[in-house]
């Protein structure tokens, strides 16, 4: 009787550690590659869905060359 209690308390416990891993998910964005010239916007990518160290690089991103300048748009 008592293992199975243990059993049935080990897998709650497991449970609960999967799902709540699930919130890492919440830190994600869907990132848009916007290029624009002289302020107009010329370009517009796709989004792409960017979480953690990758959505960090893609909010930081800025490009400039002349009067075009290239940046993410996350949302």
């Amino acid at each position: 009787m008592k293992k199975s209690i243990l059993k049935v308390l080990t897998l709650t416990f497991m449970m609960c550690l999967a799902f709540s891993s699930c919130e890492l998910l919440d830190d994600c964005k869907t990132c848009e590659l916007v290029t624009t010239t002289n302020g107009v916007e010329t370009a517009r990518s796709p989004g792409l869905l960017s979480c953690g160290d990758e959505l960090a690089d893609r909010e930081s991103y800025s490009e400039s060359i002349g009067s075009v300048h290239t940046s993410y748009d996350c949302q």
